[in-house]
């Protein structure tokens, strides 16, 4: 009874706010899978996985920084017993997920890292459900779930586990970036109600440069010499990786539910392998696609989950 309750209050949201959270999401998946291939492009050639990561976070601050001291220094007003939440938010949320990430990256393969990653969703579901109780968990939800993990697997590996494989301390950081990028999804949703999206990304971008000046100080750039065209680059990166991705994912967060996000988010390895093959020339093949259909068919479920749901509770 208080699950059809809840679905009753979820139908009378307009569904043109579910529609509009869902695009934003995927405006910020499509930056951050497009992203990758042109990351991996800039470490190959330009800067190390330190630079890059570091950077990307720091630059958006920094750009957030200058354009709110001018425009509108509102967004600096925070409550001071919130800060630590904050501070976990960019630590946590933003920079151990990327650490860790990256870290299984290197350990084990890109395979392995992006499929333990993206079980964040199921995490997000649960807790939503269990914890929060702000989520239902109807058919066509555990369906998309289902079909975006499948199809993510089919489009990562081409259906073949020899690239599978979480050895050495990749076991401890592959999980971990799972649960890390589950909180920023939940963390970041919770902070919507009481803040605006502009104040959490700056105070979330603040405390994730702090960490990484405390791991890769500034004298180290100093000493690279780096160019005015390299920093060209990272400035763009910093735009196209972070900054415009997160502000929409954020826009998106306060729409949609936050399983709903998460299932989206997973057509992130989707848009990478995609750009990979147009920007890098990287090998793609019938399998992959296949698995991108999977989710592409799961996200277009939840674009419709709110017609079908108001149709279900009429016959009701």
């Amino acid at each position: 009874m208080m699950i059809l309750e809840s679905s009753n209050n979820k139908m009378q949201r307009p569904a043109t706010h579910s529609y509009r959270g869902l695009s934003l999401v995927l405006i910020a998946v499509a930056f951050w899978g497009t992203a990758a291939p042109i990351g991996k492009h800039l470490i190959l050639t330009r800067f190390d996985t330190l630079t890059i990561t570091q950077t990307r976070t720091s630059l958006a601050f920094i750009l957030l920084v200058f354009f709110f001291v001018i425009k509108n220094r509102n967004m600096f007003r925070v409550q001071v017993r919130d800060i630590w939440k904050f501070a976990v938010l960019g630590v946590i949320g933003l920079a151990v997920t990327n650490f860790t990430y990256y870290f299984t990256v290197k350990e084990s393969t890109v395979a392995t890292a992006i499929l333990v990653q993206y079980s964040a969703p199921v995490w997000v579901l649960l807790y939503s459900v269990w914890i929060l109780k702000e989520d239902t968990l109807d058919w066509i939800t555990v369906l998309s779930l289902v079909g975006a993990l499948a199809g993510c697997y089919f489009a990562v590996t081409s259906g073949s586990m020899k690239d599978i494989s979480l050895r050495g301390w990749a076991l401890l950081t592959g999980p971990l970036s799972a649960l890390t990028f589950a909180y920023q999804v939940i963390a970041t949703k919770q902070m919507l109600k009481r803040y605006p999206m502009w104040t959490i990304l700056l105070y979330a971008f603040g405390f994730a440069t702090m960490f990484w000046l405390l791991i890769n100080p500034p004298w180290n750039f100093i000493q690279r010499n780096y160019h005015a065209a390299d920093w060209g680059f990272l400035w763009m990166f910093a735009l196209i990786s972070i900054l415009i991705p997160q502000a929409a994912f954020a826009s998106g967060l306060r729409l949609i539910d936050a399983s709903k996000a998460g299932i989206v988010s997973i057509l992130e390895p989707v848009f990478a392998i995609g750009a990979a093959f147009l920007i890098l020339g990287e090998s793609l093949n019938a399998v992959q696609i296949f698995g991108g259909c999977m989710v592409l068919a799961a996200v277009a479920a939840l674009e419709i989950h709110p017609f079908i749901m108001r149709k279900i509770v009429k016959v009701e």
